[in-house]
């Protein structure tokens, strides 16, 4: 509660302080510049310059204030090319002017998003709407129209293309746990890998894995537990070390395997429409894949022998764990209809997100994303019949409200506010204050930027935590000159790496939810784990931009 009224207090004294100060020489040069970008060429002309600094802001200023301009009420219109010369009215050092106090205004928006977010003063999907009110209000971006000083619709990222790829997500998992499919993919998995323990612990974390590159890492954990505990339960060994290591490889499997898939955690997918909205890249279901399995590969055996280099355990196998996976195996029975229509929609979603690249080339399809395929695939689940007599489908909207539309709302709000940040001229303004950076060896600042973001969502949300990061990230590598994908995947990444604490992730509570595991046991092998994770991420990201391997 005092975190809370402390945050809201503090977000909007920030807020108060930077709205009514005055437009500072750096923000005036942003503005500047990005007043020209929107500028036909007769005014660039005019002004006697292409690109305003600090040494010829003032002479600049001068000038503009000579040039009568006109312009454009929606600059998305097809034929508007931007501010022209007119012969009377505004200046261009108007324009300059109300451009730099929507780049004053947009920078005390985000101090309050960002506060908001990290102290969670206010509940957080509830913040991501902060932009639906506070852009047109204070003017910086229309909700009818592509205005100065945004250039954007204030509502259209709320209907971005990744939130539609994330409604797809979702479905497929709801369709999943209506139907049971997971937790066969689940028995039959372990059922295969073995039933000693050192196989049981990898069986269960590889099973999670996979699970959560689909499915929300919490509901992955919450079906897998019951699962394990069961196991536990008939050896006698909840809170041995045995027990500890079980458990902590479900919660640890459910965040690495998040990092796999697009859509496997919200991390990815706010770096995703950050990509979109500030550097013009469009990271697809299959691009990703280049980037998030190679870390799943690399963590998961880290994190399995440190779990049980931090736990190690006696005794001899038993059976009772074959018995109870063969029995819940026998409990599920044959694969029923709905299963079988699940089981072949997400293959074949999977399969056209995999290769929506090749099939828009070679066969001519223009409009295929995976926003597309997604949607083709939530279309199937609800017209492939299970049971056409009594008019049943394979999904009903009742399981579908189950998605949790709160976390869409912030992707929304996530990419409004980077849409906001990068248009008026608010992330080049926060750009030039961390040249500073630049000095530091490159290895070493990924290094710095990945655990800072590893410890920073130990206590605050990784998805708030990754929405508040992406513009600041962005904007540090446009200062040192570095690309800053690399900066926005690495913090995006390290978000899912949070395995010291029990609030840092909903799979961590779940596991000391049991009474398994208390705080010191999670802490002591979650500070070795955050470590680890970091330095390989670390290391592995640095040849991924080395090599030039990015989505």
């Amino acid at each position: 509660m005092k975190i809370k009224l402390t945050g809201f207090i503090t977000g909007v004294l920030g807020f108060v302080i930077i709205f009514l100060i005055k437009p500072t020489s750096g923000m005036v040069v942003e503005a500047s510049n990005v007043v020209l970008k929107h500028s036909q060429k007769q005014v660039v002309e005019a002004a006697g310059v292409k690109r305003v600094t600090l040494e010829n802001l003032e002479e600049f200023l001068q000038t503009a204030g000579q040039i009568h301009v006109k312009i454009p009420k929606d600059f998305s219109k097809s034929g508007t090319r931007g501010i022209a010369i007119s012969n009377k009215g505004t200046t261009l050092l108007d324009a300059v002017y109300l451009q730099a106090k929507g780049l004053k205004r947009t920078l005390a928006i985000a101090v309050l998003m960002g506060i908001f977010w990290i102290t969670e003063a206010l509940p957080i999907p509830i913040t991501a709407l902060i932009p639906v009110v506070f852009f047109p209000l204070f003017r910086i971006a229309s909700p009818t129209s592509s205005s100065m000083p945004g250039y954007f619709n204030a509502f259209t990222p709320y209907m971005h293309y990744l939130i539609v790829l994330f409604i797809a997500g979702f479905t497929i998992a709801e369709a999943m746990k209506k139907w049971g499919l997971h937790e066969r993919i689940a028995l039959n998995f372990i059922s295969k890998v073995g039933f000693s323990r050192r196989k049981l612990i990898f069986a269960f974390m590889v099973t999670t894995a996979f699970i959560s590159m689909f499915i929300s890492n919490t509901a992955t954990t919450a079906m897998m537990m019951p699962i394990a505990l069961a196991i536990l339960l008939s050896m006698n060994e909840i809170e041995t070390n045995f027990g500890k290591a079980m458990m902590l490889s479900i919660a640890y499997g459910a965040s690495i395997g998040g990092i796999g898939t697009l859509i496997g955690t919200p991390p990815n997918v706010v770096l995703a429409g950050f990509a979109d909205t500030l550097l013009g890249v469009k990271i697809t279901f299959a691009g990703w894949l280049k980037i998030g399995l190679p870390v799943v590969v690399i963590l998961l055996p880290s994190a399995f022998f440190i779990i049980l280099k931090v736990f190690p355990y006696k005794g001899r196998d038993t059976g009772e764990s074959k018995n109870i996976i063969t029995e819940k195996l026998g409990t599920l029975g044959r694969m029923k209809k709905g299963e079988i229509n699940t089981l072949v929609i997400f293959m074949i979603t999977a399969l056209l997100w995999i290769f929506s690249k090749q099939i828009k080339t070679h066969l001519h399809i223009p409009w295929m994303n995976d926003a597309v395929v997604g949607m083709i695939g939530v279309f199937l689940f609800y017209v492939v019949p299970v049971n056409i007599k009594k008019w049943e489908f394979t999904l009903d909207w009742k399981t579908n409200e189950k998605i949790p539309w709160g976390t869409l709302i912030l992707f929304g709000g996530g990419i409004a506010l980077g849409k906001a940040l990068n248009n008026t001229g608010a992330a080049s303004f926060i750009a030039s204050h961390l040249i500073l950076a630049g000095k530091a060896p490159f290895i070493l600042l990924l290094f710095f930027v990945v655990l800072l973001v590893d410890f920073l969502t130990e206590i605050t949300s990784n998805t708030a935590t990754t929405n508040m990061l992406m513009p600041i990230l962005f904007a540090l590598g446009m200062a040192i000159g570095r690309n800053p994908l690399t900066l926005m995947i690495g913090g995006a990444v390290a978000a899912s790496m949070a395995f010291m604490l029990p609030v840092a992730t909903p799979p961590n509570a779940i596991v000391y939810g049991t009474g398994a595991i208390k705080i010191r046991d999670m802490v002591k092998v979650g500070i070795i784990l955050d470590i680890v994770a970091a330095t390989l991420w670390t290391l592995l990201l640095y040849l991924f931009h080395a090599l030039k391997i990015l989505p």
